[in-house]
């Protein structure tokens, strides 16, 4: 099976970030809508940057990378949306339900540049 590696500069927007986004606008959403499309077309950028190709059933492996522990791993890992989204986007997985995503794992490090690393292997 295939295996590739993605590394995307953060950091990215994290879950009180993004239901705040959400409530904006009286609660229509308009600024996680905004929000959502940018991160997902940095993502899918950085996909084709990377020359992924298109890939079948994956496992995913997301390293998240914060300059500091300022912010929870459960605050952080709420970007998962706008990286799969992302290879949808790109062409990279058709879409990302049951039948593209087998599972992930998530590790959390401090470091510099704020990045996430994402190891991407291809099981079926």
């Amino acid at each position: 099976m295939r295996t590739f590696i993605l590394t995307v500069p953060g950091p990215f927007p994290c879950l009180n970030e993004i239901i705040d986004a959400a409530k904006g606008y009286g609660g229509r959403g308009y600024g996680y809508s905004k929000m959502k499309a940018a991160w997902t077309e940095k993502v899918a950028w950085h996909v084709k940057a990377a020359r992924i190709p298109h890939l079948g059933r994956v496992r995913l492996a997301f390293t998240w990378v914060e300059t500091s522990r300022r912010r929870n791993p459960d605050n952080i890992a709420a970007a998962h949306k706008f990286l799969l989204d992302g290879f949808v986007v790109a062409g990279v997985l058709v879409n990302d339900g049951w039948k593209e995503i087998a599972g992930w794992t998530d590790a959390f490090a401090v470091g510099k540049p704020s990045r996430v690393e994402v190891v991407i292997e291809e099981v079926e």
